[in-house]
C-alpha cells in the first residue's frame, strides 16, 4: 500500500480494512498532513509520537 498521505478518497473505501490496521495504535505522525500510522513507511514526513 502507498503512503496514507497520497491516498485518494476513492481508495479509502476500497482499502478500509487495511487502513484500520495501519492506523491502530499509531507510533508516528506526518508533519505535513497530521495523519497517523503504526509504521513510518505509510507516511510522507513521519516523526515519532512521544510517549
Amino acid at each position: 500500500m502507498k503512503e496514507l498521505c497520497k491516498l485518494k478518497k476513492s481508495e479509502l473505501t476500497t482499502d478500509f480494512k487495511k487502513i484500520i490496521k495501519i492506523v491502530k495504535k499509531p507510533k508516528f505522525i506526518c508533519e505535513k498532513c497530521a495523519r497517523v500510522a503504526k509504521d513510518k513507511k505509510y507516511l510522507c514526513n513521519p516523526i515519532a509520537l512521544k510517549k
